[in-house]
């Protein structure tokens, strides 16, 4: 009978032991306080106000000052650990503010984030808190929303082949019921009814850009305007004559589809962000 030798026996005892310690380390660093990472990586955030729990789950106040009383509200994630094998950190997300309730998923990479399936809704009282502007009582529904956004290669890829930053995928849709809203300008405040709209999510490329598309259309598939997010988080506004006749101030004179108002700003000015 052949005999065993006794480094086989050793072999898979040195094994076992280095998978325990990988896993001890890696429970270790699940168990660390979230506060103490965010303390030690991102000391002077001024969005969060208190942070609990750890990497594993934990929850988080944020604020936000998108205008004179800041947007606040809360956000709890649980890790979802398959995504390392992806190269990234992936969380199932809860996020609250006044009567707004979104649920998805989050990952980030190295030089991108994500989301997937985001869904819920947006309240008007968080509409409120964004622009300036008097909204109808009604909610956005955000129905299966995803984005990825790539910020872009890093500075040691060819610069031939450095991928241009920008959003990359986007599907999804956000519906709204609409009524009236009143919206300041020089001074003066004007009125126009938002009809019945659907927001188609989308990615395009242009320009050697990757953009998000938003685009606006009224319960009968017609069209409204589209908005476009660049890499630069720049927004580009197009509305057409079909929706600017729900303005009783507005006289212009063009077919239905075409496009008379155009803007370019900002989108954190779009959002009344300083």
């Amino acid at each position: 009978m052949p005999q065993v030798s006794a480094s086989s026996h050793k072999r898979p005892r040195k094994l076992w032991w280095l998978v325990g310690i990988i896993l001890f380390a890696l429970f270790a660093i699940l168990q660390m306080p979230a506060s103490w990472l965010l303390e030690k990586y991102a000391p002077d955030t001024p969005y969060v106000q208190h942070v609990s729990g750890n990497l594993w789950q934990g929850s988080v106040i944020w604020q936000i000052p998108v205008s004179a009383i800041p947007l606040t509200g809360t956000a709890k994630w649980s890790w979802q650990p398959w995504h390392l094998l992806l190269g990234k950190l992936g969380a199932e997300v809860d996020i609250q503010a006044d009567q707004t309730r979104l649920n998805g998923q989050v990952k980030v990479g190295v030089n991108s984030w994500q989301v997937d399936n985001m869904s819920g809704k947006i309240a008007p009282e968080t509409l409120a808190s964004v622009v300036d502007w008097q909204l109808p009582n009604t909610p956005i529904q955000v129905n299966n929303v995803s984005l990825q956004r790539q910020s872009g290669s890093s500075a040691t890829d060819n610069e031939s082949n450095k991928a241009p930053a920008g959003f990359t995928q986007a599907d999804g849709q956000l519906t709204w019921v609409g009524g009236e809203v009143g919206y300041p300008s020089g001074g003066k405040i004007f009125y126009i009814t938002m009809p019945v709209m659907r927001a188609e999510l989308s990615a395009e490329q242009k320009n050697n850009q990757n953009l998000l598309h938003i685009n606006l259309l009224n319960n009968q598939d017609k069209r409204l305007g589209d908005l476009y997010v660049d890499g630069d988080m720049m927004l580009d506004v197009s509305l057409t004559q079909r929706l600017l006749e729900n303005m009783p101030e507005y006289k212009g004179q063009a077919p239905q589809d075409t496009p008379v108002v155009s803007v370019r700003q900002p989108l954190s000015a779009g959002l009344g962000m300083p």
